[in-house]
């Protein structure tokens, strides 16, 4: 972390500004003072990873590392929320730094044009205290799962298709890792330009997401450690996955084990 928590003030504005969820019962203060105090390095600013940033602006964490390759393009504005026609041909991370600047001017931003690849992802979890795993493709997210791991750092990880959400919280020697839980990426998840995807569904998986990631952060509530949160908004059917770090897993080892129950 930036700073020492407990030693961390906040100012008048920030008392006013966070007032109403430092009021919530367990959160209080100290919580504040550790997301102020925190870094969380997101992969990704779309509709999930977005989101997450706009949320965790919102909050007070003290710092965000951003990494999106390319420039905003029309499909984009059904699921990013602070994206506007008027930002098509811009840099993607850019107009993100831009608006959660607008949004907290107190966070401090970084930002990468590119994605993660074999040559970047380790600096990049280095600058972090947790990483939000908002990527497409799932060879970026077992990279940032394989170095989450080798760093032990937490890594909130949430992904959508069509109506359909998932969202879990990974804290190496403690849960799963992203490969006990997929160890080969699924069949159907081909490419990123193909895959179904409405707005409400995305925003939802990127703020339950941002809420992993203060809980992590700050002690504060309880995490999806050790479950797979899944929902079908065309439905309405919501389930718990129960999982278990698996003995075999070629990133980290572990107890075998899968099971599941419903909500």
């Amino acid at each position: 972390m930036n700073a020492t928590p407990d030693k961390l003030e906040l100012s008048e504005f920030d008392l006013q500004r966070y007032e109403r969820q430092i009021r919530l019962h367990g959160f209080g203060q100290q919580a504040q003072r550790r997301l102020k105090s925190s870094s969380v390095f997101v992969s990704r600013v779309g509709g999930v990873g977005g989101t997450a940033a706009m949320n965790l602006a919102r909050a007070g964490i003290g710092k965000l590392i951003l990494a999106h390759p390319g420039c905003a393009e029309p499909e984009y504005l059904n699921r990013w929320q602070l994206l506007f026609p008027t930002d098509i041909g811009r840099s993607a991370v850019d107009v993100w730094a831009e608006r959660l600047k607008s949004i907290n001017p107190d966070v401090e931003i970084v930002t990468l044009r590119d994605s993660v690849n074999e040559a970047n992802v380790a600096g990049l979890v280095a600058q972090a205290d947790l990483i939000v795993d908002g990527a497409p493709l799932f060879e970026e997210r077992y990279l940032m799962n394989r170095e989450a791991v080798a760093q032990r750092k937490p890594l909130c990880t949430g992904a959508v298709f069509g109506m359909e959400g998932y969202v879990t919280a990974i804290v190496p020697g403690d849960s799963p890792c992203l490969a006990c839980i997929y160890p080969e990426k699924p069949d159907y998840w081909t490419n990123k330009n193909v895959f179904p995807v409405i707005g409400p569904v995305a925003v939802i998986v990127g703020t339950t997401v941002a809420m992993e990631a203060i809980k992590l952060l700050t002690g504060f509530g309880t995490p999806l450690k050790n479950v797979l949160w899944f929902f079908d908004l065309e439905t309405n059917h919501s389930r718990r996955f129960h999982v278990n770090r698996k003995s075999d897993c070629p990133v980290c080892g572990g107890r075998p084990g899968h099971q599941h129950d419903g909500v």
